[in-house]
């Protein structure tokens, strides 16, 4: 009896120290590794435009477990048929050569449209910034805000129409007066176009493997705001491969806690 009294006593010890052991294992609050940074290759798609375009993304989080600064880069195109400010040059004295007896000249600017084209219509030299913040919502879920500052350089074709007035002399000596209009363009080269906008998106990431490394990323992006001239429609959508890249410094130091005076004695 003694001996069975003996082995309960150290199985209900070897229960209670294991019990107190994992109470005070710290619990892990997050899935997702800890990292100084996120990395993501994404591709864009475009929706809301004329033409859907394909831009690719570069996105970087600087932070942990999908929270942090928002720092990405983006190629941009301009749009065709966009309306800019430009001040016509030789329009008039150009329609003059070609029109020596019209009069009452009125150029009317319509839209300007970019020289150097890709296959979808839009101009091939341009690039934006991101900037923002992304928070993390549950697990692989998260919410960001964000700023897109574009630059656009490109050769553009203004496109003016001409109304114009001319006279016309019958046999007869008959003097009719007619009115009509015709479409001009005007080239200027090496335009900057500066813009600008503001989004909001939506996306998750799969973590892949034990350690949680790489990952797949999917990002839906609206933009609230845009001032950009740019072809990229107010809804995009992004897919790609991400990675969460080092470790963030932990500094930590044992401080004075217990301080004892003793007094001195005049």
């Amino acid at each position: 009896m003694k001996i069975l009294l003996t082995i309960f006593l150290l199985l209900f010890g070897s229960v209670q120290l294991l019990a107190q052991k994992a109470s005070d294992t710290p619990k892990n609050k997050s899935s997702l590794p800890e990292s100084l940074l996120n990395l993501d290759l994404n591709g864009s798609y475009n929706l809301g435009n004329s033409s859907i375009a394909t831009n690719f993304l570069v996105k970087t989080v600087i932070g942990s477990k999908n929270n942090g600064i928002i720092v990405g880069f983006q190629s941009c195109a301009f749009e065709s048929s966009t309306e800019l400010n430009y001040t016509p040059k030789n329009i008039k004295n150009q329609f003059v050569l070609n029109n020596p007896d019209a009069y009452n000249i009125q150029a009317d600017y319509l839209y300007s449209s970019p020289l150097t084209l890709n296959n979808d219509g839009s101009s091939k030299k341009g690039m934006a910034i991101r900037l923002g913040y992304q928070k993390s919502i549950f697990r692989g879920l998260y919410a960001n805000l964000s700023a897109d500052i574009c630059r656009i350089k490109t050769d553009v074709v203004h496109t003016y129409l001409v109304s114009y007035t001319y006279d016309y002399i019958s046999w007869d000596e008959t003097i009719y007066t007619y009115s009509s209009s015709t479409y001009r363009s005007e080239q200027e080269a090496q335009r900057t176009i500066l813009g600008w906008r503001l989004n909001t998106g939506l996306g998750y990431t799969i973590s892949l493997g034990k350690a949680k490394r790489f990952y797949l990323n999917t990002e839906m992006v609206y933009s609230v705001i845009d001032k950009s001239k740019s072809s990229q429609g107010k809804l995009s959508l992004m897919g790609g491969i991400g990675f969460r890249l080092g470790t963030p410094a932990k500094t930590s130091y044992d401080g004075i806690k217990n301080v004892t005076t003793i007094p001195i004695e005049q």
